[in-house]
């Protein structure tokens, strides 16, 4: 068998952690990165969160079907749901090597590849997906590097019990587990002797990490171990947190950010709808009211903040009455940025059956009104960002400048600095000058 592997990621950071893991383990094992078209391996980490991403992990398979690979492996969320239903489907497409890959499986690929090449005329599509563990700890991916990426991403943690009503995720991810904090802190080590300087702190549910550790611990222990640990490299970093949910963002969580020395300005905090009677029904556990003195609060520590939310509209029952709601609230509030999805019917959800089910013209009507008060909110966040010298974290080099993210979450284009490729990943202290019609910034090294 040939060598050369490809891996495509759909969906969330964990995801991008968990195909990084992948691939340094395929590399230990004599493979190479390669082009679809020449790879002899083809993986897909898919994601099933909406049935927009169902359905473009199919076409991302019935276009690799074409071409001349050895082997295709569909991993993670949608093989861990619908293994049963993936493989009917490659059998109906006549899609004859085709491995189906749980989340525990696709971590073990090397060892599998190993059995499969002695094995005598396989039968596919192979499907390998066991049960999700009910409890820890986590598996562990230590990693050498984030390859392709300015910035590390550190999985602390995986799974959710959460159910909310229109969410397939604690059906694809298992129960809550967590990394043990002593191997949180040996990957950031070996991400500070790879020369990263920015981490971003990720989970499935990020609040619940030390939950079912024993003795129990809190996020707020990790960040103080992380902060401990950074702290001693006499150095600058970034740390930022991938998502977090309002009521897990108590005083205690609250008041480290304000004595934090790494923690950056950017919070993404999950919001869904503005209407307390539609957060009810996708058992949410927080009221709009909760959720606005919490972002407030926040705000008060970091007024130059990126304040981002994931919001849904289309909602089973919702009306415009439950959407008003909703716009008003993001309207006379700090965020100012979302994520905005419409309303997908997830197999096996609460949600699944909810009706009346709101008519789609309306659900596109209601996501164009979001997005416009989306670029309205970012403009005047943007504006009020200007002439500001912000700590950035240098990405790519490109004709525009080093294309950068700053600490508070805005993409800049650094005018004046050398195209030298070791600067990639590298904090540089930039001032904001001029907005670009993408809502970028161009700036400049101070």
């Amino acid at each position: 068998m040939k060598k050369g592997f490809f891996i495509k990621t759909l969906g969330c950071k964990v995801n991008q952690v968990e195909s990084v893991f992948i691939g340094e383990a395929l590399g230990s094992a004599g493979f190479f990165p390669s082009s679809p078209e020449e790879a002899s391996l083809l993986i897909l980490n898919s994601c099933v969160v909406t049935e927009k991403a169902e359905a473009e992990c199919r076409k991302i398979l019935k276009k690799w079907a074409k071409l001349p690979a050895r082997y295709l492996v569909l991993a993670g969320c949608y093989s861990q749901r619908f293994a049963k239903e993936a493989k009917a489907w490659a059998e109906k497409q006549g899609i004859k090597n085709l491995l189906i890959l749980g989340h525990q499986e696709k971590l073990k690929l090397p060892e599998i590849l190993k059995k499969l090449e002695q094995t005598h005329s396989p039968k596919f599509p192979v499907v390998m997906v066991g049960k999700l563990p009910e409890k820890g700890p986590c598996e562990v991916l230590l990693l050498k590097s984030f390859p392709s990426h300015s910035r590390a991403f550190v999985k602390v943690q995986d799974g959710c019990n959460r159910f909310c009503s229109y969410c397939i995720v604690p059906f694809t991810r298992g129960a809550p587990r967590s990394v043990p904090p002593e191997l949180v802190l040996k990957q950031i080590e070996l991400f500070v002797q790879a020369g990263y300087e920015e981490f971003v702190i990720t989970g499935i549910h990020l609040g619940k990490w030390g939950k079912d550790l024993s003795p129990r611990q809190k996020l707020i222990n990790l960040l103080e171990a992380i902060e401990k640990l950074l702290s001693s490299f006499k150095k600058t970093f970034h740390l930022r947190l991938s998502s977090i949910e309002v009521k897990e963002l108590d005083k205690e969580l609250l008041d480290f950010f304000k004595s934090s020395k790494f923690i950056v300005p950017h919070f993404h905090i999950p919001l869904q709808s503005g209407s307390n009677r539609i957060l009810k029904l996708m058992g949410r556990d927080y009221t709009r009211e909760e959720y606005l003195v919490i972002l407030k609060r926040l705000h008060d520590i970091f007024p130059s903040a990126t304040f981002g939310a994931d919001v849904m509209v289309g909602f089973p029952t919702e009306t415009e009455e439950d959407f008003e709601e909703t716009y008003k609230l993001i309207s006379n509030s700090p965020l100012n940025w979302l994520h905005i999805f419409s309303f997908s019917p997830r197999p096996g959800t609460k949600a699944w059956d909810m009706k009346p089910k709101v008519n789609p013209e309306e659900i596109k009507k209601r996501y164009q009104a979001l997005k416009r008060l989306f670029v309205k909110k970012r403009k005047e966040f943007l504006e009020n960002q200007k002439g500001k010298v912000v700590s950035a974290v240098l990405e790519k080099s490109s004709n525009k400048g080093w294309k950068a993210l700053s600490e508070n979450y805005i993409t800049l284009y650094v005018k004046g600095l050398p195209e030298n490729p070791e600067l990639k990943g590298k904090l540089v202290k930039v001032k904001l000058v001029e907005i670009t019609e993408e809502l970028h910034f161009i700036s400049y090294p101070v």
